[in-house]
């Protein structure tokens, strides 16, 4: 038993590390960030000039985005000590930096992480609209945002729906990847 036990438990390690073997890692030299997705996901031509990557997997259900740019600190509004700045974000900036792109944005599951070396960056969850004529469309994304260094960025995986039910459809299987990919979103160190 204890053997069959053990086979098991080396079998699932394997198979594990396999998973993650899979994974693909993209670092933009030129734009400072990093991020892991798996292999099989397509990376697709960006369709924004502010956006620098654009993955999805093959289904296309879920469309995972990077932006990432030079920061300014000297900039109207700009805090000088961009850490403290992430440490101490606030809903109100959710909206005020990201929210304001859609019609309506509900941000929740705000909380702070850290970087590999340690440094903060901001996680949160998004239920939207975006409304253009006659066309309302619902969503949910996940986001990861900082400012870090001379740099600034984020990545944002989401779904579309016709309704916000139908979005929660979507999203419920596809939560742990979105998770992952956003948990890998890394700006390179200062």
């Amino acid at each position: 038993m204890r053997i069959c036990l053990l086979v098991m438990t080396v079998g699932f390690l394997s198979c594990a590390a396999g998973a993650d073997a899979a994974d693909k890692t993209v670092h933009d030299r030129a734009n400072g960030f990093s991020l892991t997705f798996p292999q099989e996901w397509i990376n697709e031509p960006p369709s924004d000039e502010a956006i620098l990557l654009s993955i999805e997997p093959n289904d296309q259900s879920l469309t995972c985005m990077v932006s990432a740019s030079l920061y300014n600190r000297s900039g109207p509004g700009s805090p000088a000590d961009p850490r403290k700045f992430i440490e101490d974000w606030s809903m109100n900036d959710w909206k005020w930096m990201i929210g304001r792109s859609y019609s309506t944005a509900e941000f929740s599951n705000d909380k702070l992480a850290r970087f590999p070396d340690g440094y903060p960056v901001r996680l949160a969850d998004l239920d939207f609209t975006v409304i253009d004529k006659d066309t309302r469309l619902h969503g949910h994304s996940r986001f990861a945002f900082s400012v870090r260094g001379a740099r600034y960025g984020y990545v944002n995986c989401s779904v579309m729906g016709e309704s916000a039910g139908q979005v929660a459809q979507m999203w419920a299987p596809l939560a742990d990847k979105a998770e992952r990919v956003v948990n890998s979103f890394v700006l390179d160190s200062p």
